[in-house]
């Protein structure tokens, strides 16, 4: 405990500590009293978080000599207890049973959004400020998870701003992306199969997301990489700050910053979007401090809302626990639908998607009725190259290749059709809006206007 609160300089810093009534009161003032010592900073205060076992007293303030502020209920009392005494760190003094590792997950998340960090004798959550500002107006698309339509997102909202005339570039950031930041003018390249071949070959990422949003949404995009990503999205390594300044030189008015799997880009943007998958487990998402994510959002998507993916009462679940912690955040509920990018109409095709199989025959149904193809083979191996292969060797005559941009469908799958004269055809999911009476572009478009 010693090293963790020294081996920072806390002075001018303000300490709050938390306990419970399961400790014996002489224990946890003792420890208090150190904790103290140890900390070079200010003192604020104690929160008492609950438990009565052991602590049974009337008077928590004369006993702790500190102003006391006891919490009823954590998600509703804990953020006003934050509120009240404006900590810079908050060192967790508690235990099982009062308070299990669900619970300090949430804690972590509230001590997050309130720009605190939380820590106790062998973790710490450190909270540091998103430093990098851009000139220029911009709106960031984070997410609880990997695979749940951020790019599909961000490439969509570029679309609906470009159609109301605002130039808009998108920033990315990704675990495949340039060492160096690289810009492409979506509107002036043509992205097409030997434009990716080219980059493989190379030995670039020829599908990074800034490439995937070049390719659907035809505006220019910066791409930027990144490694590392901690519970509360911070990242090990990026050269995000770099793209930054490439965007802020843009004559663009609104830059879309687009996140990387679970991790928040360092960017201090003026609107928050969070994507939830419908079909993620709430526990999975409040573990890996989900909640802090949704609490930063102005407007929340909630995608892939449709059976088998997520039944009725699931997305009802999910989108009561987002207005429990964010009740002024706007909520969609989404499904994707794929949209080829060239003519398959009375095609053959193999589709190659990193969607879960199970929803399978809602896909292949909505191809074969809206772009009048037929869909010899459906792969939902994209991400597992070994297995992709034996099912394109394997399938039954076709003659277009199917496929959203993922690394296999360049080096793999592209490379197939280049090989043996087949046609290839990339995907946009588009997403759909299922909420009664919501309009997506409605939505976005007051967020970017407010403020």
């Amino acid at each position: 405990m010693k090293s963790l609160l020294q081996k920072r300089d806390n002075r001018g810093k303000r300490l709050i500590a938390l306990v419970d009534g399961e400790h014996y009161p002489d224990v946890t003032r003792d420890a208090v009293r150190l904790l103290k010592r140890y900390f070079s900073g200010d003192f604020s205060g104690v929160v008492f978080l609950g438990g009565t076992e052991k602590m049974v007293l009337d008077d928590l303030e004369a006993y702790f000599e500190e102003k006391v502020f006891t919490i009823k209920d954590l998600d509703r009392d804990f953020c006003g207890a934050l509120e009240f005494f404006k900590p810079d760190i908050t060192y967790d003094l508690s235990d099982e049973p009062v308070v299990d590792y669900r619970a300090r997950m949430k804690i972590a998340s509230f001590c997050m959004f309130y720009g605190c960090s939380y820590m106790g004798p062998d973790f710490f959550f450190s909270w540091e400020k998103r430093d990098i500002k851009l000139a220029k107006k911009t709106i960031s698309v984070i997410g609880t998870g990997k695979r749940i339509g951020k790019t599909a997102i961000s490439s969509y909202m570029a679309r609906l701003f470009s159609e109301e005339d605002i130039n808009v570039a998108i920033l990315a950031m990704g675990r495949g992306g340039p060492e160096k930041p690289q810009l492409i003018r979506g509107d002036e390249v043509d992205i097409d199969s030997g434009y990716l071949l080219e980059l493989n070959k190379k030995g670039l990422h020829a599908s990074s997301d800034y490439i995937e949003d070049a390719m659907l949404s035809e505006i220019t995009t910066i791409g930027c990489r990144r490694c590392g990503g901690g519970f509360a999205g911070r990242i090990f390594m990026t050269n995000l700050k770099e793209g930054a300044r490439m965007a802020d030189r843009l004559d663009s008015s609104l830059i879309i910053v687009e996140g990387s799997g679970a991790s928040i880009p360092g960017i201090d943007t003026d609107r928050n979007i969070c994507v939830i998958g419908a079909f993620q487990d709430w526990t999975s998402i409040v573990g890996y401090l989900g909640i802090y994510r949704i609490m930063l959002a102005d407007m929340v998507i909630l995608t892939m809302c449709e059976e088998p993916m997520a039944d009725r009462k699931k997305i009802e679940m999910l989108e009561s626990k987002v207005k429990k912690y964010n009740p002024g955040a706007v909520i969609l509920r989404t499904i994707f639908r794929p949209k080829p990018l060239s003519n398959i109409k009375g095609k053959k095709v193999f589709l190659a998607m990193t969607a879960d199989p199970i929803i399978r025959s809602n896909i292949e149904k909505y191809l074969e009725k809206e772009y009048g193809c037929t869909i010899s083979r459906s792969s939902f191996n994209l991400s597992r190259r070994d297995e992709l292969r034996k099912e394109l060797a394997s399938c039954p005559g076709f003659d277009t290749i199917l496929t959203e941009l993922k690394a296999a469908a360049v080096d793999v799958l592209t490379d197939y059709a280049s090989k043996n004269k087949k046609e290839v055809s990339y995907i946009d999911n588009i997403p759909i809006v299922t909420s009664k009476g919501k309009d997506m572009k409605k939505g976005i478009m007051k967020l970017i206007r407010q403020g």
